[in-house]
C-alpha cells in the first residue's frame, strides 16, 4: 500500500466540518525531558471513512501505518489542529503516530500542558519522563511512582516537576527518630514538630509553589488540617497512603508558616490503627475513578 498524503485546506470558519465518521480509539502520550510529546492513536478499523481529530501543538514526524508498520493510504485536513481523514478498509487497526515539539511547557521549574482530548478517545495513557513521582491534574496531586497514568475525560491541565528538591526535618520523640519529607521549588526553612500541639510547622517562601509533605502516620496522624499564616482556609490534599506514610499535597496561595495540625500524636497513635487505616484507604481511592495507575 502507498502512503497518500494529499492536503486540503478549509477555512477558518469552517475548521469544524465533518468530512468522515468519528473514529473510536485510545491514545499513548510519552512525554520526554525536553517537553515533546510522542503521541500514537491506535485507531480501529472501519468499513466507512474515518476522522481522527489530533491534539494541538507543532506536528513533527507524522505518519500513518497498519499494525505490521506499513505505510497506509490517508488524507490530511489542514485546520487547527489538523485531522486525519482514513478511507474504509479491512484492517483492525490503524496507528497514527506524530511528535508535538515543546508542547509542554517550563516555567519557574514547573512543565505544563493543557490538552483537550480528541473526541471518541476510551483512554489517554500519558508517561512521564524519569524522576517523577508525583504530577498535579487538574490542580489536584496525583501519586504516580513509577508508572503512568490513564485518563478518562475531556481535557487534561497536567503539571508535574523532574528530579523535585527534597528538604528533610528529623524528629526525636520517646527515643524514637522520624523523618518529614518536604517536596517543593519553594524555600522552606524553620522546620519544627509540637507534640503538645499536634502540629507540624514550616516557612516557605514561594506563593503557589506545588508542595508535597511526606508525613510518618505514626509521628501525626490523620485527618489533617492545614492554614498558612493561621487563616482559616484548609490547604489539604491527602493523595496517597503507603500505611506508614502519607502523601499531603497543597498549593499556598501566600508565602509565609504552613500548620499541619493532626488529630493525635505519638504515644496516642496505637488506639486508632485500625480504623484509620480503613478510612484513609476510602479517602485516597475516591479520585480513581478517572485516573488508572498502570
Amino acid at each position: 500500500m502507498i502512503m497518500l498524503g494529499l492536503l486540503f485546506s478549509i477555512p477558518y470558519s469552517f475548521a469544524q466540518v465533518k468530512v468522515g465518521e468519528k473514529s473510536i480509539q485510545n491514545v499513548t502520550i510519552n512525554i520526554d525531558e525536553t517537553g515533546t510529546a510522542h503521541i500514537v492513536h491506535t485507531v480501529l478499523g472501519s468499513n466507512k471513512l474515518l476522522q481522527v481529530e489530533t491534539y494541538n501543538g507543532t506536528m513533527t514526524n507524522l505518519s500513518v501505518t497498519g499494525k505490521d508498520g506499513k505505510s497506509v493510504e490517508y488524507l490530511t485536513m489542514e485546520k487547527a489542529p489538523p485531522a486525519i481523514i482514513i478511507p474504509p478498509s479491512s484492517r483492525n487497526m490503524t496507528l497514527i503516530k506524530y511528535d508535538l515539539v515543546n508542547v509542554v511547557t517550563q516555567t519557574d521549574g514547573v512543565w505544563k500542558w493543557n490538552f483537550v482530548t480528541p473526541p471518541n478517545t476510551d483512554y489517554t495513557d500519558v508517561n512521564l519522563p524519569k524522576n517523577i513521582d508525583t504530577v498535579w491534574v487538574n490542580d489536584r496531586p496525583v501519586y504516580i511512582g513509577d508508572k503512568g497514568i490513564r485518563h478518562h475525560g475531556d481535557s487534561m491541565r497536567l503539571e508535574y516537576v523532574i528530579s523535585e528538591p527534597v528538604v528533610l526535618k528529623d524528629v526525636s520523640w520517646d527515643n524514637k527518630k522520624f523523618t518529614v519529607s518536604i517536596k517543593t521549588l519553594a524555600k522552606v526553612d524553620t522546620l519544627d514538630f509540637s507534640q503538645a500541639e499536634k502540629s507540624f510547622t514550616f516557612h516557605t517562601d514561594n506563593k503557589n509553589s506545588l508542595t508535597t509533605v511526606i508525613m510518618p502516620l505514626e509521628l501525626l496522624w490523620q485527618p489533617y488540617e492545614i492554614k498558612i499564616n493561621n487563616l482559616n482556609k484548609t490547604l489539604t490534599s491527602v493523595f496517597h497512603n503507603n500505611g506508614t506514610h502519607v502523601w499531603i499535597g497543597f498549593r499556598p496561595q501566600i508565602s509565609g508558616t504552613v500548620h499541619i495540625i493532626g488529630t493525635t500524636v505519638i504515644p496516642e497513635f496505637p488506639l486508632f490503627i485500625p480504623l484509620a487505616l480503613a478510612i484513609s484507604a476510602v479517602v485516597v481511592l475516591q479520585f480513581r475513578n478517572r485516573l488508572i495507575f498502570r
